[in-house]
């Protein structure tokens, strides 16, 4: 297990260390206003990678991690794989539409297009078939390399705040390679094979994952939709602001995301009281992120000012705050994904995220109106420490209904 929660964090590490790298440069020389047109477009992409990736990661990941056979194995694949192309396909019609008819995506036509091919890529990467496996090594080497690229790419393609669509293709590389290449490592190492499909089994894969995909519909509430928001009410500067420290935020956040991945298959497959692995596994899971949250909290505003400049201060403020959002999200991984998914209260997990988003809808646009960013800062942490409350209750609830 250790071994593959190094693999992921190399995955991790690729994913945030290297945008890191790159962050500072894209808002020095696109300015506050590219940026955030920039990112508002990414937003909508956002929406469309996490149409793509439905429940999959969870629900064909354990799936695969109980799979007795390899023909199983090469079903379970297969219907995942034409499931997501099918999907791309309506996210592709909704783009365009988007960009015909929404006037805050009107101008960014060109963006949305090119960042598409992120979309695509991310089709063919299946990181549930590789979480199921267990095999993470080699998948971490094409993460890291496809990362390098786009690293190179953003320095040797943006100059100026012109190049904001040589920008979106650097950005859409780190997803549209990994996705090639491991298509192609998987069918040349017979990890698993597309074999003959069927309407009803992809029909099933949907089935399955439906729950856990309206989970994380209602989790971009809270979450992708804060961007769109703030590009609805004010403009693309205060998208720009927001997204900055979100970003940092995310790239702290996504140093728990290896034992979250690699956690999740060892506790369905592990012998033993679920309450007793939970301990196990769970306790030192908020440990580790306890620290880190104060860590953010103590020294991330500074570090964030010389990060990203004078000219977001307001984003560095922000990224202080944001790390109670780390310590909060680490107890609710717990309690929700590791807990209530493995279960089978996939359902129940749904209705606490959809509870949570139309709260946080609610409250969140009389507070950004109010308050500006600031305003959608306490709208986030108001809605994450809701939902992971009603986590606890409900895990409790079904934990000892069951004895």
């Amino acid at each position: 297990m250790l071994k593959n929660i190094f693999f992921l964090f190399l995955i991790q590490i690729s994913n945030y260390i290297f945008p890191l790298l790159t962050l500072p440069y894209l808002v020095r020389v696109l300015g506050a206003s590219q940026f955030g047109s920039l990112m508002l477009a990414q937003a909508l992409i956002q929406y469309f990678i996490t149409v793509t990736e439905y429940g999959f990661n969870l629900s064909a990941t354990k799936k695969i991690a109980l799979s007795k056979s390899q023909d199983e194995t090469n079903k379970i694949y297969t219907n995942t794989l034409y499931a997501r192309i099918i999907l791309a396909l309506i996210c592709f019609i909704i783009a365009i539409l988007c960009t015909q008819f929404i006037e805050m995506f009107e101008r960014e036509f060109n963006v949305i297009i090119i960042l598409f091919l992120g979309v695509i890529g991310n089709c063919f990467f299946p990181i549930y078939l590789f979480q199921g496996l267990e095999l993470m090594k080699k998948i971490a080497w094409i993460s890291i390399v496809s990362k390098t690229f786009m690293t190179l790419s953003v320095f040797v393609l943006v100059k100026d705040a012109k190049d904001i669509n040589n920008a979106a293709l650097a950005l859409a590389i780190p997803l549209l390679l990994p996705g090639i290449i491991s298509f192609i490592y998987i069918y040349n190492r017979q990890l698993a094979r597309v074999v003959s499909f069927s309407f009803r089994g992809i029909v099933k894969e949907l089935k399955d994952g439906g729950a856990l995909f309206i989970s994380q519909i209602a989790i971009s509430f809270y979450t992708t939709f804060n961007t769109l928001i703030l590009g609805y009410i004010f403009n693309p500067t205060i998208v720009g602001v927001f997204s900055a420290a979100d970003k940092l935020r995310i790239a702290a956040q996504s140093c728990y995301v290896p034992i979250q991945q690699v956690v999740f298959p060892r506790i369905n497959k592990e012998a033993g009281e679920l309450s007793t692995k939970l301990l196990k596994y769970g306790g030192f899971f908020v440990l580790i992120s306890f620290l880190g949250s104060s860590l953010v909290f103590f020294f991330g505003e500074q570090l964030a000012l010389l990060y990203l400049g004078n000219e977001f201060i307001i984003s560095a403020r922000l990224f202080k705050w944001m790390s109670l959002l780390l310590f909060i999200i680490s107890i609710a991984i717990v309690f929700g994904q590791w807990g209530l998914i493995t279960l089978g209260k996939e359902k129940l997990l749904t209705k606490i995220y959809v509870i949570g988003a139309l709260c946080h809808v609610g409250y969140s646009i009389p507070l950004v109106m109010g308050y500006n960013v600031y305003g959608m800062l306490v709208s986030v942490l108001i809605t994450e420490f809701i939902i992971t409350l009603m986590m606890i209750f409900s895990f409790y609830k079904v934990t000892h209904s069951a004895i």
